[in-house]
């Protein structure tokens, strides 16, 4: 009796521990899902801003090619302040490079290439 009672209670500790890691998982996926969203909105107003900024563009050219009036002046561009994004949820920003303290190495040729540039030592002009 008390061997079936041992089973049911490792069988109810285990039951639990995976309830707990399901809750945990949908927990992160909702974590990551609500990361992406924010970062795909940011994403979506810089576009929405480059489409302005293009249609804004488009309207200045006229017929001939672009407008040479001078009673128009350049609005800022929205793109001259640059917008930091952050990393994409799951996908750090790579570190940068340190630099080589070594000089590259020479690549060596083939063979049949050095053969050639032998047969033709010998020529006169």
């Amino acid at each position: 009796m008390t061997d079936i009672a041992g089973m049911k209670a490792e069988l109810d500790g285990l039951v639990r521990e995976q309830a707990e890691r399901r809750a945990l998982r949908e927990q992160r996926g909702e974590e990551i899902k609500a990361q992406s969203h924010e970062y795909m909105t940011k994403q979506v107003q810089a576009a929405e801003r480059y489409v302005q900024h293009r249609r804004e563009l488009a309207q200045r050219k006229t017929k001939s090619g672009w407008s040479t009036d001078r009673t128009h002046a350049e609005p800022p561009s929205a793109f001259d302040d640059p917008v930091e994004f952050p990393a994409a949820p799951g996908n750090p920003p790579m570190p940068p490079r340190p630099p080589r303290d070594e000089p590259p190495r020479p690549t060596r040729r083939h063979r049949a290439a050095e053969e050639d540039d032998e047969a033709f030592d010998n020529n006169p002009w």
